[in-house]
């Protein structure tokens, strides 16, 4: 499953946008995903924070003490970031024998031009 993330250069005017294209029957499906500005993208999806959801992706992962181990970084500074990540719904935390293990809900697809103007 994907999860689509907008980079809006404004929310109201992406927000406008939608409901222009709403109002003319140009939007068929409801559009679902995370919208952001280039500012919020680049605080939520830091270097740091990128590293982790590649590594998660990419490896077995048994819990996070083990991918703090391989990322070199202190647990409480990974956990931190995984809860983080979870909170806007990119990561999930199983408990398996007493272990909390990081699984990615989706992988990411990220539009960087989400919209184009709708002529009123």
């Amino acid at each position: 499953m994907n999860c689509d993330i907008k980079v809006v250069e404004s929310i109201s005017k992406y927000n406008k946008e939608l409901n222009k294209k709403i109002a003319k029957g140009i939007l068929d499906k409801a559009e679902k995903g995370i919208v952001m500005t280039p500012e919020t993208f680049s605080k939520v999806f830091s270097p740091e924070r990128i590293k982790l959801l590649q590594r998660i992706y990419r490896n077995n992962i048994k819990n996070i003490y083990q991918l703090a181990k391989e990322l070199d970084k202190p647990y409480e500074v990974v956990f931190r970031n995984i809860k983080y990540l979870e909170g806007i719904g990119l990561i999930k935390i199983t408990d398996e024998d007493n272990k909390k293990i990081p699984n990615l809900v989706c992988k990411l697809s990220i539009d960087m031009f989400p919209y184009t103007e709708i002529e009123t």
